[in-house]
């Protein structure tokens, strides 16, 4: 891990990298400290290196009150992707909330928890996705040579678009392709997903759209919107939003098979509840969708059978949008839901006279 340090005063340099020395001999990730005293030669460094990490001091002068630190601090922030702490005796002075990638400690505080915290933020691969030099850089190289050096006619040639239109296509062509390599293993299999990548949380479209998970602020019963998204966007097309009810993992069958699993009379009948509850994980079961829980997320079933049409200007009094759900996942809940409603069905035949009919 390259860790970049800003700091003026040398003994507490010396300090930093006594206790980074101290650290590599009882860690599988080893520390390389870049260490740097002063504002322009830092600024100088972020234009030509890549770092996993960033420690910044606030004051980074003796003959001065500035807190030049924070000049740092914003281009880092506005233009770089690593995790940046700030350890100084001033931290009350900076206004911006901590997180998980942006933290502040006091100069007095203990470093290795420091610089614990820095390795587990490391050991989550986050940098070498998204750094200069990341995963995601290597996925955009390979699609500007590999894909867009063979196809940049079509938009050359596109006379009928403005540049801002041609670029908002360009964008989303480009992130398809990234998806598409993520997807992907080395082996070109498909990845197993975690449940974080479901859901958007907090919702990015600022206004109701198709896979937005709504909370009824009278009931407390979840809902996901699946009216189609050309009539939520356009004024006028639809008066009402279609929503279908998610039975909490509390209540319902979920509910219901964990108890038969953990207090069953017989083996056979727990495995059977066993089996049933591993059936709508896997949406093996046509009236349900199953949802995963993530963080504050409850896991649920979407009931197709449980629907529910409110009037559109009364989605943002009655409901409260909690998240919503990644568009690759809406296109298989709204084609399982049209499946569902889609079947005929056929008459029954007289199963063991077409049994014998059959053999003979």
């Amino acid at each position: 891990m390259k860790l970049l340090i800003v700091e003026d005063e040398q003994d507490q340099i010396q300090l930093y990298t006594d206790l980074i020395e101290s650290h590599n001999k009882n860690s599988n990730v080893q520390i390389t400290a870049f260490p740097i005293d002063n504002l322009e030669d830092a600024k100088r460094a972020l234009l030509s290196s890549e770092y996993d990490a960033a420690i910044v001091d606030l004051r980074l002068s003796s003959t001065t009150i500035e807190l030049e630190g924070l000049e740092l601090i914003e281009e880092i922030i506005d233009k770089l992707r690593f995790p940046l702490f700030v350890v100084s005796g001033s931290i009350a002075q900076i206004d911006k909330e901590e997180n998980f990638l942006f933290k502040k400690r006091s100069r007095d505080g203990d470093f290795r928890v420091v610089l614990s915290e820095i390795t587990e933020i490391y050991n989550t691969g986050i940098t070498h996705i998204l750094g200069r030099k990341g995963k995601i850089d290597e996925y955009l190289n390979k699609i500007f040579w590999d894909h867009l050096s063979a196809s940049m006619d079509i938009w050359i040639n596109d006379q009928s678009r403005t540049p801002e239109q041609k670029q908002k296509i360009l964008e989303r062509y480009i992130l398809l392709h990234v998806q598409e390599y993520l997807e992907l293993t080395t082996e070109s299999d498909f990845e197993n997903y975690h449940p974080a990548e479901i859901y958007i949380t907090p919702p990015i479209k600022t206004k109701l759209f198709t896979g937005d998970i709504l909370l009824e602020n009278d009931s407390q019963k979840r809902y996901i919107v699946l009216t189609p998204s050309c009539d939520l966007a356009h004024e006028g097309k639809t008066e009402n939003v279609l929503l279908v009810e998610i039975e909490d993992k509390e209540k319902g069958q979920i509910s219901k098979l964990k108890a038969i699993i953990n207090n069953g009379t017989s083996k056979g009948v727990k495995n059977n509840a066993s089996e049933k509850l591993k059936n709508l994980i896997k949406n093996n079961i046509p009236k349900y969708h199953f949802l995963p829980q993530y963080k504050g997320i409850s896991a649920g079933l979407i009931d197709f059978q449980v629907l529910k049409s409110v009037n559109k200007n009364d989605i943002i009094n009655q409901f409260t949008r909690l998240t919503s759900v990644n568009n690759s996942f809406t296109k298989d809940i709204v084609a399982r839901f049209s499946f569902y409603y889609s079947r005929q069905g056929s008459p029954d035949f007289i199963i063991e006279e077409v049994y014998e009919s059959l053999i003979k």
